[in-house]
């Protein structure tokens, strides 16, 4: 069991990714880190991070369901389950820090841009192959690199959805990544190496975090919303960055 102190930051990593998590529909890992490698490891810190993130997509889906359009969904689930082996068999060719370093740098672009124009373009054509493609792209990145949300998400936004229809989408195709992670956790026996205390307190702390983060989502506007997904992007490319160059 972590310190008071280090339980309090810990907490408060949980709540905060929780919120993120229901305001935004992406970003759980992301902001968890942030506190959590202050005061554990990686090792306790990814595991139990996938799980609150697999967590807050259950609960806060329940809000956002009427976003979900099967007929849509699928070609993004169906290409990133191709992708995923593809991008894990890229692993023994290519380099991760590369790849994230890439995506960084494509990240701040896109997002800078995307926060500069008032009307963002919105792609029609295409169709399901292209939200295949997507899909498959995420894939590759979350098997290659562990980041299978950034494609999937711009790909939604500028496919000009309303913001439920857009989460309907690239939440449940994290949800599925991210549940195969939480598998993978469990298979090589990562949970058992950690106190069973830490890690409900932080599913429970998440879960309640993401309740109200999507209290706050269903009063803000699909530009805002929009915005706000932006941003978050951007500071994950910033965050690739440096972790691909430290």
């Amino acid at each position: 069991m972590l310190e008071e102190s280090a339980l309090l930051i810990f907490a408060a990593g949980a709540v905060t990714a929780g919120f993120v998590a229901g305001l935004t529909g992406l970003g759980t890992a992301l902001t968890a880190l942030a506190f959590w490698l202050h005061v554990t490891t990686p090792q306790v810190a990814v595991p139990i991070a996938a799980a609150v993130a697999v967590t807050s997509h259950i609960v806060t889906l329940t809000f956002i369901r009427q976003g979900i359009f099967w007929p849509r969904l699928w070609p993004f689930l169906v290409g990133g389950l191709i992708g995923l082996p593809l991008g894990v068999w890229l692993l023994n060719f290519l380099s991760t820090e590369a790849a994230k370093l890439g995506l960084g740098v494509f990240l701040i672009l896109y997002c800078s841009y995307g926060l500069s124009v008032k009307t963002p373009p919105v792609v029609a054509a295409g169709g399901r192959v292209l939200d295949g493609a997507a899909g498959s792209l995420g894939g590759v990145l979350g098997g290659l690199a562990g980041v299978s949300g950034p494609v999937p998400t711009i790909w939604c936004g500028l496919r000009g959805w309303p913001k439920d229809e857009q989460r309907g989408v690239f939440q449940p195709f994290n949800l599925v990544i991210l549940l195969l992670s939480v598998v993978g956790h469990a298979g090589n026996g990562r949970y058992i190496e950690i106190d069973w205390q830490t890690i409900v307190m932080a599913l429970v702390l998440g879960a309640l975090g993401s309740v109200a983060g999507i209290l706050v989502y269903r009063r803000t506007s699909d530009k805002n919303f929009r915005r706000i997904v932006l941003s978050l992007l951007l500071i994950g490319g910033i965050t690739h960055i440096a972790a691909a160059i430290a």
